[in-house]
């Protein structure tokens, strides 16, 4: 039976490898997987990445896919304020006028490479390095975004190395900054028990906190936008290892039961609840790693995250579908070593309107 060999640099190669690669980097993202729009389809069919939902944390823009430019501007109105016209008094000259504010995020390229070696490396064994490249190079990739974005979204970079691929002293890309979380979006529960906009205030997690902190949500003047997940309002609570252990020793009011026993009962068929913890008084709880780490007032504090819609933009530059991310294969030393390259052009950066965070809400907690 004749084999399909499909030979390094050939098109067909580069088209494969590319829609593989795409479906696997982001398919194993953390944030966009699950967070970007529910119509994302991960694994096994063809890639499908719809995301402009405004009612998920993270916004897919693909305005410059097809157009020249390295820069997206996007706006928000607010909501009205003030009273109206009662009965038969003039409307004329007295209506509102809309109110506006204005971000953007800028793209660059981003590439990384990976030797799958010379001829005789590939001959001696029985692993398939050309295969083994673009499963560490779509893993790379996922973890590339899910740093980026986690970081953007705190506001910082913290100072843990472990399971990072981006180094300590990253402060973004593509001129889009880190930008620290405002006193209003940063809100944690201190000795007494009331909520603080003060990090070093922070004490450990317990599930107290999100009662607080649903009311104080509820009582901003702008409050974050719910996410919508099958017609019911939630926000996402990201937590780093240690504050979930914090709340499964917490004894006090209520228990681990009262959120971990939802888990996994909710749309099962729904991206956003893999690997939920729970769900706790409109929070969808879930625990994850890569939470920035950092030291302030003599305290270890993790970064924490409460997330609402459109919290986060991720812009793509290349041409959609199998093509977000591209693969390369040249043969170097006069064709005996395979060299891959996959490369992208994007950018990513927390939505901040007017010097205030959006859609998102740092929660320090003492981990010390």
């Amino acid at each position: 039976m004749a084999v399909t060999n499909i030979p390094a640099g050939s098109p067909l190669a580069v088209k494969i490898f590319s829609a593989q690669l795409f479906k696997y980097s982001l398919g194993d993202s953390f944030w966009i997987s699950r967070f970007a729009d529910t119509n994302f389809i991960p694994r096994g069919r063809k890639p499908k990445l719809i995301s402009t939902s405004e009612e998920m944390p993270i916004q897919i823009l693909r305005d410059l896919e097809r157009t020249q430019g390295d820069t997206i501007t996007y706006d928000v109105f607010v909501d009205l304020k003030g009273d109206g016209i009662y009965g038969d008094d003039r409307l004329e000259g007295n209506e509102k006028s809309l109110t506006s504010y204005t971000d953007q995020v800028s793209i660059d390229q981003i590439r990384q490479g990976v030797s799958a070696g010379g001829a005789m490396s590939r001959k001696r064994t029985k692993h398939d390095l050309r295969l083994e490249a673009r499963r560490k190079l779509a893993r790379w990739f996922a973890r590339y975004f899910d740093e980026a974005i986690t970081f953007y979204l705190a506001g910082r970079r913290g100072i843990s190395t472990a399971q990072h691929v981006l180094p300590l002293g990253w402060s973004g890309f593509a001129g889009n900054p880190l930008q620290p979380s405002d006193p209003e979006h940063t809100v944690t529960i201190d000795a007494t028990g009331n909520i603080s906009n003060t990090d070093t205030d922070a004490t450990a997690l317990k599930l107290g906190w999100f009662d607080k902190i649903h009311t104080y949500i509820a009582t901003m003047d702008t409050p974050p936008n719910p996410v919508m997940i099958a017609g019911e309002h939630y926000y996402i609570a990201i937590l780093h290892p240690k504050a979930v252990e914090q709340l499964k020793l917490d004894t006090g009011t209520g228990s681990w039961l009262d959120i971990h026993k939802l888990a996994g009962v909710r749309g099962p068929d729904n991206p956003i609840f893999r690997g939920l913890l729970g769900e706790y008084n409109g929070f969808l709880l879930y625990e994850y790693s890569k939470i920035p780490v950092y030291q302030a007032g003599g305290k270890t504090l993790a970064n924490c995250l409460i997330v609402g819609a459109q919290a986060g933009v991720v812009a793509f530059g290349m041409s959609g579908g199998d093509f977000t991310i591209r693969w390369y294969e040249e043969m170097d030393d006069r064709g005996n070593q395979l060299v891959v390259t996959a490369s992208a052009i994007l950018g990513i950066k927390k939505v901040r309107f007017n010097g205030k965070d959006f859609g998102v809400l740092s929660m320090p907690v003492d981990i010390s």
